[in-house]
């Protein structure tokens, strides 16, 4: 086996998952007519690609089977730029996992020490902007379904006022995107002013709860949308348990010449 063809497998088989839609970096989701044969579809090349790869690599195996973590530890981590948590969705050779092991350590070791304020306030701001998209794609999605029920709140007029008004909401502001990742060689950046921006998504937060309120209120009892995420708080401590369980539950492995394996 060469390095070129573990490569290629290894970008198949990562490919093939973010085509899933499995995780935060996946394809977009089809089209409703769509959606149970792609889905199935997406799934099958998956698993083909999976076994190319599984065939040509040993996983070490425990008394509880196959030593895993879960890979949302680094691929969902708020504390790690983006571009960051997009590559973790794939198995990495030993020699490209011991790097990116190294750099993620060095990273948490940055943050902890209060040497990346003003980065992780920029992108801080930047994953609240996109929950609060979330939120309100979620919210419009399940109004939608919920108006079709025949049910007779779903057809008041104070229930058809209140899904016309969170309907109405626009998306949320926009935010400045973090920019790349400092490294060890930047100077320290001047702290960007940050509080027209929060106070910006602060004010629309407000807004999309008062929608989803109103929505609670009048809707069918069936429908209860969550209430949109905080947004503008201050950070506080930056301390991740879960992070630091998984560089020691890593290092004997990476250590002893492993990679790491997507496995779903």
């Amino acid at each position: 086996m060469t390095a070129a063809e573990l490569a290629r497998r290894i970008a198949a088989q990562r490919a093939a998952f973010l085509a899933t839609g499995w995780s935060p970096g996946g394809a977009a989701e089809p089209c409703a007519n769509d959606a149970v044969s792609a889905g199935r579809d997406a799934a099958d090349a998956w698993r083909r690609a999976d076994e190319d790869l599984r065939d040509v690599v040993d996983l070490p195996v425990d008394g509880a089977g196959w030593p895993s973590f879960r890979v949302a530890v680094i691929g969902a981590n708020p504390l790690l730029p983006p571009s960051w948590r997009d590559a973790a969705w794939s198995s990495l050779g030993p020699a490209q996992a011991g790097a990116e092991f190294a750099r993620w350590r060095w990273w948490y070791a940055e943050v902890t020490a209060g040497r990346l304020d003003s980065y992780l306030d920029r992108l801080r701001l930047w994953d609240e902007r996109r929950e609060l998209a979330a939120c309100r794609r979620a919210s419009l999605d399940a109004v939608a379904l919920a108006g079709a029920r025949p049910v007779a709140r779903a057809t008041s007029q104070e229930f058809l006022a209140a899904r016309d008004r969170l309907a109405g909401i626009p998306a949320p502001p926009p935010v400045p995107e973090p920019g790349p990742a400092p490294t060890g060689d930047d100077e320290a950046p001047t702290p960007a002013d940050l509080g027209p921006v929060r106070a910006g998504l602060c004010a629309y937060r407000r807004s999309l709860a008062a929608a989803i309120v109103e929505v609670n209120r009048t809707g069918p009892r069936s429908l209860r949308l969550p209430m949109p995420p905080p947004v503008g708080e201050p950070a506080g401590e930056v301390h991740d348990p879960w992070l630091e369980d998984f560089f020691t539950w890593a290092a004997p492995y990476l250590s002893d010449g492993c990679g790491l394996y997507l496995w779903a």
